[in-house]
């Protein structure tokens, strides 16, 4: 847009005033005896609040005024209600970070309804780690490979009618030729994982990290296969793993799934309200860089067998900005493909 900088010189320009001491100071001051309040986006006990109190037991001592840090989760509407908040109601003074859907740019890209937000404008402070999504199914299932999806049905396992783990599915079956059947209505991840074990379905989508850590047994046992994964590049673990996009076969469709595959770049990142104050947004993404090397953190991921991934702020920001930029037809067709189905007329 005319008149708007471009990231690379806003994140220069907010870097040099970060290095300039009387806006260090200026930081400094500010956070001083002060609590910073980190809004989750979704309840207790998931993977925002699990990665998201993560940084938040780290980051403040890399604050400058080292601030008290505070968790507050905001469920509600698919992590909208946290997202609207954020960018109308929060301070815009550097007191309140938080974590958002890894969707956001794309659901505001492809129109979805109660969106009160341009992530363009968020200030992104830093991803702790990217979001992975795998196709995997049970060892009893009759599907091993992502080709055996293009020979026979693959029942999949999923939980609301707009969750990835229902619409990539249905969207690889639209854009590929696969034979998933997509069955709804799980209330959770860990109740499609009981429905496979139980063959009331053949498998299922769950992200990398949770695989690796809660189910390690499963994949050192092969008591899982490995079809498909949901990201822009190969996850360096699972390497032979196909990504959907290596799958397709037209431009078209190529350009969907990468599209689609956004979210996995954003990951598990936080951000904060637009209009920060620069040398406050310049402290707050140098803290979160530097709690990302802290030892302390990285000690407590590997207990708890957590993956990090990080990204500098002023990257994210480009990532969330580069979603905009797919043709209108790529976003319509996106769009069409990941819409709830309407239920047939009786």
């Amino acid at each position: 847009m005319k008149g708007i900088p471009t990231l690379a010189a806003t994140s220069a320009a907010v870097t040099a005033m970060l290095a300039t001491p009387a806006l260090a100071q200026d930081a400094a001051g500010f956070y001083k005896g002060r609590t910073v309040e980190v809004v989750i986006s979704y309840g207790a006990g998931g993977g925002y609040d699990t990665y998201g109190r993560l940084a938040a037991r780290h980051i403040g001592r890399h604050i400058p005024g080292a601030p008290t840090v505070i968790v507050k989760n905001m469920p509600g509407a698919g992590g909208l209600v946290g997202a609207n908040h954020l960018y109308n109601v929060a301070p815009r003074d550097g007191s309140v970070m938080g974590e958002i859907n890894q969707n956001a740019a794309l659901g505001q890209a492809l129109g979805t309804k109660g969106i009160q937000y341009d992530v363009r404008r968020f200030t992104w402070i830093g991803r702790i780690t990217s979001n992975v999504e795998v196709f995997h199914t049970w060892h009893t299932a009759p599907a091993r490979t992502i080709e055996d999806a293009f020979k026979g049905e693959v029942i999949a396992g999923g939980t609301g009618p707009t969750s990835s783990s229902v619409v990539m599915p249905r969207v690889l079956n639209q854009l590929l030729g696969t034979k998933f059947r997509p069955v709804s209505g799980y209330k959770g991840g860990k109740d499609v994982t009981l429905a496979m074990q139980r063959g009331e379905v053949h498998g299922g989508v769950r992200p990398w990290a949770v695989l690796k850590s809660n189910h390690a047994d499963w994949l050192s046992g092969k008591q899982v296969h490995l079809l498909v994964q949901f990201a822009l590049e190969r996850h360096p673990d699972i390497a032979d793993v196909p990504t959907a996009i290596d799958l397709a076969r037209t431009d078209e469709a190529r350009a969907v799934l990468k599209l689609l595959a956004s979210g996995s770049a954003m990951g598990r990142s936080l951000m904060a309200p637009p209009e920060l104050p620069a040398a406050r947004a310049a402290a707050l993404r140098a803290a979160f860089d530097a709690a990302m090397k802290d030892p302390k953190l990285i000690a407590e991921a590997a207990r708890a067998k957590l993956e990090i991934d990080p990204m500098p702020g002023a990257r994210l920001a480009e990532v969330a900005a580069g979603v905009f930029d797919a043709p209108p037809a790529v976003i319509e067709k996106a769009a069409a493909l990941t819409a709830k189905p309407k239920k047939a007329k009786k």
